[in-house]
């Protein structure tokens, strides 16, 4: 890799690495088995065929209780194997106060528009009673919209205060520590055309391809400033999550090629229609893509992780060169980090303005990176980092981006020193990040602020640009083996969990043995 090879303007290298970023009647609640099943079944009613159907969409009733996977009692992780590495099936016993999600989608014949359904279990994990919880509806923010048609919580009905983009649900009595409710949640959802006025166009249905981002009523976190209901600023990352699992059963048009979080683990086939079942988890969020102009290839890793890319027939070499550059990927962040959890890893294009967005176990990246030459592996590889800091990892998006993207950027620079040697890796260094830093207003602005804090292309300056050179030089500052000790336990330590500035700074001096102070006082803090 040269990086001083690429053939396009700064602006468009650094828009790139901003993230490398009808009514629905009553359904009654469904009853979970008290015995978890011994197979995975959604053949209870057939699928429609084609003279069965609308010419746009079936009533959702019929649909959404046809594919609900809600048999599977809460807190059942069976499923999940499939999903996971054998060394991380282990972690299927570490979570239990984890939120479980059940969802359902049905899509219309063209796939702008879906109909949705949700059942969670909610446990409160704080220490004191929560008399609320907060769910973001982040289509309305996302250029689309989410119509929320009923909500019940415990089997009651509920009664939700809609902000805009926001859900709240008042907890009458409070939950207490350690008690759980379950939501459930009726809801459609509208895909926008066109895109990139929100959050570089993530959301969206555009030339036959659809990403299907944040799509469901997502429970925010609460933590010691309460819940995280601030509007988000959509410079940054707009998701903030804890882990939980989801079973998600899809219904969309045969012809699209669906490529998701997780791993499919039924599916069922008609002339027109597919149903698929989905597991995915430990994971902090779910995420769908399609295009009925897709082809797969694969690679399994020496690890035994399946690596899969998905493009037009026109772009195969590319679309394996991506391949490549994710499983190669793979392979060195999990000698860095410790083992890629899941069996799978998939790459997928959208129209988007952003040159990649990683989801749990998978980064869509854009539709035209495959022409972008050298700087498709740069994307692909700073993507799959955020399998591990962002997905495993997981940190404060909005108050302290700089734990996942500063790292993502900075494990992209290991990744090209591994791979390539220092000839390459000072390559990457000068062309990538150093020029992007050199667009920064004030070169001295400190990594860890909020994302709004940072004005313009700040943020992109600062925290993609300057964030992993404070990383080089706290790699110098502990030394080489002593660093590499302390990123594995780093991740191994905040692993499904959340960490801090705080956290990392603590962990980092235990294993120096050292004061950072002065280098987070330079470098980080405000």
């Amino acid at each position: 890799m040269n990086a001083t090879h690429k053939k396009f303007p700064l602006l468009t290298v650094l828009l790139a690495l901003v993230l490398l970023a009808c009514s629905c009647p009553a359904i009654p609640l469904l009853t979970p088995t008290p015995t978890p099943p011994t197979t995975f079944s959604l053949t209870a009613s057939p699928l429609p065929t084609g003279a069965q159907r609308e010419a746009a969409t079936e009533p959702p009733l019929s649909c959404l209780t046809r594919n609900a996977p809600f048999e599977y009692p809460f807190g059942y992780r069976r499923p999940f194997l499939a999903n996971l590495s054998e060394a991380a099936q282990s972690v299927l016993d570490m979570l239990p106060g984890a939120t479980d999600y059940r969802l359902v989608f049905c899509f219309s014949n063209v796939p702008n528009h879906a109909f949705g359904l949700e059942e969670a279990r909610y446990t409160n994990s704080e220490n004191v009673p929560l008399d609320e919880i907060d769910l973001a509806l982040f289509p309305n923010l996302l250029g689309g919209a989410m119509v929320i048609h009923s909500v019940s919580l415990d089997g009651r009905p509920a009664a939700p205060i809609l902000e805009d983009w926001l859900m709240r649900l008042p907890l009458d009595p409070p939950l207490q520590p350690g008690e759980a409710v379950t939501l459930r949640v009726e809801f459609e959802v509208e895909v926008p055309s066109g895109g990139g006025d929100y959050y570089y166009g993530i959301f969206g249905y555009n030339s036959g391809i659809l990403s299907f981002a944040h799509a469901y009523p997502t429970i925010l976190v609460y933590n010691e400033e309460g819940w995280n209901s601030q509007k988000p600023d959509l410079d940054g990352d707009p998701l903030f999550a804890d882990a939980g699992f989801y079973l998600v059963a899809v219904e969309a048009p045969a012809e699209l090629t669906l490529v998701a979080s997780g791993v499919e683990i039924e599916r069922i086939e008609t002339e027109d229609r597919q149903r698929v079942l989905i597991a995915n988890g430990p994971a902090r969020d779910f995420y769908l893509s399609a295009s009925e102009d897709w082809v797969k290839q694969s690679q399994v890793t020496e690890n035994g992780v399946t690596i899969n890319s998905y493009a037009p027939p026109d772009v195969k070499a590319e679309s394996q060169l991506a391949l490549s550059y994710g499983a190669a990927a793979i392979e060195t962040f999990s000698q860095r980090y410790g083992d890629y959890p899941y069996t799978e890893f998939d790459i997928a294009p959208i129209v988007t303005e952003a040159g990649g967005v990683e989801y749990p176990g998978m980064t869509s990246i854009a539709n035209d990176a495959f022409y972008w030459g050298n700087f498709l592996e740069i994307v692909v590889v700073h993507e799959t980092a955020h399998m591990w800091f962002y997905n495993m990892v997981g940190n404060d998006t909005q108050d302290q981006p700089w734990l996942d993207e500063s790292l993502a950027q900075f494990a992209t620079w290991q990744y090209s020193l591994d791979r390539y040697g220092e000839q390459a890796a000072e390559a990457f260094k000068q062309g990538d990040l150093q020029s992007a830093w050199n667009t920064a207003l004030d070169p001295e602005t400190p990594i860890g602020l909020p994302v709004s804090a940072y004005p313009g292309y700040e943020y992109v300056a600062i925290v993609y640009g300057r964030g992993p050179f404070f990383l080089m030089s706290l790699r110098d500052r502990m030394g080489v083996e002593t660093f590499d000790r302390f990123m594995r336990d780093y991740v191994r330590r905040y692993a499904w969990d959340i960490s801090s500035t705080e956290a990392f700074k603590a962990l980092a001096e235990q294993h120096c043995t050292c004061d950072l102070t002065p280098l987070f006082d330079e470098w980080v803090y405000p």
